[in-house]
């Protein structure tokens, strides 16, 4: 056959298996909410406390916040809708990810966004607002266009931050806050990010900066051990719990609603059982949730099938956890490797004593390797009487009991 025409056929038939299933397209996308808030469920409590420090924050009380959770719980989609909500307000608001990036490369990206999403318009000019400011702004835009590793050197670091102070202190109307949305701000737990954090520590003093940082259940700690002074800078901490059963029930309907044709059920294609095995074995956890829907039906498209059932789930679960479960392995540690490794050698459950006496270290060590990891939310740990077992994740028991090669030390 020709190659355009098997192409062409191949997406004829994804489409006409996609009408089977009653779906105009797979509605479980695993990309943050962006404004859309017909897909956002639950967090009532937390979007309370946002609210109640963004409107302290206005009247010039203001208190930075963590917002922390396990991976994959929405911290993501709640710095989106923090930023769509004030940016409705006119405030500044500006969206970053603190990725493996040096401080210096970081302040650029800041104050380039601070640039282009607030003070210049869609075509490119500067806002009326601004216009006074004109000559100075149009130089740093300048400076920044072309920002990254190759931007000139003539730009030092100090003449970014007072940059930053200039556009904070002089150009922002005082009214208004520059809201900071600082995603896997875990990042910055590293020496190499101490002077970014010192930095930090004076200019979250400004007057009319509010600070938002997403990250790992440990983010404050972590953070307070490279700069003990930022915790004082950041006294607020939303904690982001899995979503309730019915919390999980919602999510799924509401993606599919978004997606049925004329005439589909209210979980279609989804059988009750399939659903009810999804929301009992993904822990509450959104992204879980998401990606196990959409897997159930790319397998069950290749299939051709009309209904997905709990066989299909089981089948999607199994082939997101093996696939997950090697991307845990590679962001492990060495010596956290070693220590999972371990555990699925001695059936997957296992006390830090067990394991001491297997792996021949101390039981300090062993403590403070398997705290580090339950933290990152890659195992679990339960009391049975006088004992503490730590317990494999599922995403760890499917590529680490399911494959022996796996367990070579």
């Amino acid at each position: 056959m020709d190659p355009i025409e098997f192409i062409q056929e191949s997406a004829r038939s994804i489409t006409n298996t996609m009408h089977k299933l009653k779906l105009k397209y797979n509605p479980f996308s695993e990309k943050p909410i962006r404004g859309n808030t017909k897909f956002f469920v639950g967090r009532v409590s937390e979007l309370r406390e946002i609210g109640e420090i963004l409107g302290s924050a206005m009247h010039g009380s203001v208190a930075n916040a963590a917002i922390v959770g396990t991976k994959g719980i929405g911290k993501s989609s709640m710095l989106n809708i923090i930023y769509y909500a004030t940016k409705k307000q006119g405030h500044w608001v500006v969206e970053l990810t603190a990725s493996q990036i040096t401080p210096r490369q970081f302040l650029i990206q800041l104050l380039y966004n601070i640039l282009t999403e607030n003070l210049f318009t869609i075509n490119g000019t500067i806002k009326s607002d601004y216009l006074e400011y004109s000559s100075k702004i149009i130089d740093m835009y300048k400076k920044l266009n072309n920002y990254g590793d190759k931007v000139p050197i003539h730009y030092p670091r100090e003449r970014i931050e007072r940059d930053l102070e200039f556009l904070i202190n002089e150009v922002k109307d005082r009214n208004k806050l520059c809201i900071i949305l600082i995603d896997e701000a875990d990042q910055f737990a590293k020496k190499s990010c101490l002077s970014l954090l010192q930095f930090f520590h004076s200019f979250l003093y400004e007057e009319g900066i509010l600070t938002f940082l997403a990250g790992s259940p440990t983010l404050m700690e972590d953070l307070t051990k490279i700069s003990p002074p930022i915790k004082d800078r950041i006294p607020k901490i939303i904690n982001m719990p899995p979503l309730s059963t019915e919390e999980s029930y919602d999510l799924i309907r509401r993606r599919l609603e978004d997606a049925h044709i004329e005439g589909a059920e209210e979980f279609e294609p989804f059988t009750r059982e399939a659903i009810d095995k999804i929301v009992e074995l993904c822990d509450g956890i959104p992204r879980k949730i998401i990606m196990t829907c959409s897997e159930s039906i790319s397998i069950a498209i290749k299939k051709n099938l009309n209904k997905i059932d709990e066989k299909i789930v089981s089948e999607a679960i199994h082939s997101l956890g093996i696939s997950i479960g090697h991307q845990i392995l590679n962001h492990l540690t060495p010596a956290q490797s070693e220590i999972v490794k371990a555990m699925a050698k001695l059936g997957g459950s296992t006390t830090v004593t067990q394991l001491s006496e297997y792996l021949k270290k101390s039981p300090g060590t062993i403590g403070t390797h398997l705290s580090d990891i339950y933290e990152m939310g890659y195992i679990y740990k339960e009391r049975k009487g006088n004992n503490v077992y730590y317990r494999l994740s599922r995403e760890l028991i499917d590529v680490l009991l399911g494959d022996k090669n796996e367990l070579e030390m």
